[in-house]
């Protein structure tokens, strides 16, 4: 999402066997569940396979993956790159993305960020449109308590829609021994052929929101972290309020098992619903990385 690249990430400390998990529901009565399994030598290098499976009222689709992958984790550089294919309902899409990340010993960082990836609602997969994003990151740090993530670039969709798109996140450090943050973000795009029926797409879009994260270690064992926010979404369709909220498991940073679990529940209107106003959307997502 916004500052996906910003996250912390484990380093490429030994080759691991992963899988991961992702279920979604939103109130458009649309399903989402993909499930993977793959390794990643310790150089870096990797392979996945996984399957997805939609659904809705009268209608269901499913597909299989098949990616490569590389990653390569230190204190100055982050480099995370896939490139494979997805097959769904007889057609084959080419699929991947590319994140890097430098950060200088003054905390900030500067990056750039490319996908390529379907369009996972009803409609998109119907009629089988994709999207290529680009975007540059960044994030400033202003004083040891105070920084600003951006994110600013173009998502280019298949059916010659153009979006092109900016967010930021201002954080405040509150009180590190729980890593309570309060936080300000905002959201704004336009796009050049709105009001597509696949997917939601106003003429223009803007939000704010404000909210708080913490994240503390519960024990040796566990990391907790939350977070919850709300604000307004403009667009040219009408204004309505927005929150969103989150609830995770992980294990430590330097753990033997790396792994995490996230609950995520929304009303925001994505780019993967065909409405908004009363819409929600709630997610479960899991990783596991098991060392050998």
């Amino acid at each position: 999402m916004l500052m996906g690249l910003l996250a912390a990430a484990s380093p490429a400390w030994a080759q691991f066997a992963n899988g991961s998990f992702f279920a979604s529901h939103d109130s458009d009565s649309f399903d989402e569940v993909r499930i993977t399994a793959g390794a990643t030598a310790d150089n870096g290098f990797g392979a996945a396979a996984g399957a997805m499976f939609y659904s809705a009222p009268g209608w269901s689709a499913h597909g299989t993956l098949l990616v490569g992958s590389y990653k390569s984790y230190t204190a100055q550089q982050q480099v995370d790159v896939s490139l494979g294919a997805a097959r769904i309902d007889a057609r084959t899409y080419a699929v991947g993305h590319l994140d890097y990340l430098h950060t200088w010993a003054s905390g900030n960082a500067l990056g750039l960020s490319l996908e390529r990836n379907i369009v996972n609602s009803q409609g998109g997969i119907e009629d089988g449109i994709t999207y290529n994003a680009l975007a540059a990151v960044g994030d400033y740090v202003f004083t040891p308590s105070f920084n600003v993530g951006v994110a600013a670039g173009v998502t280019l969709f298949s059916d010659d829609n153009q979006r092109p798109f900016v967010r930021t996140r201002w954080n405040v450090a509150l009180t590190e021994a729980y890593g309570l943050n309060a936080y300000l973000k905002t959201r704004s795009y336009r796009n050049s052929e709105p009001g597509r029926p696949q997917y939601y797409s106003p003429q223009s879009l803007n939000e704010v929101s404000l909210g708080l994260s913490v994240r503390w270690r519960a024990d040796e064992r566990v990391v907790l972290s939350t977070w919850a926010d709300g604000g307004m979404q403009y667009t040219s369709n009408g204004d309505q309020p927005i929150w969103s909220a989150f609830a995770g498991l992980a294990s430590p940073r330097n753990g033997p098992i790396r792994w995490n679990l996230g609950l995520l529940a929304t009303n925001t209107a994505s780019l993967f619903t065909s409405q908004s106003g009363a819409y929600t959307y709630l997610s479960l997502a899991g990783l596991v990385n098991l060392p050998f």
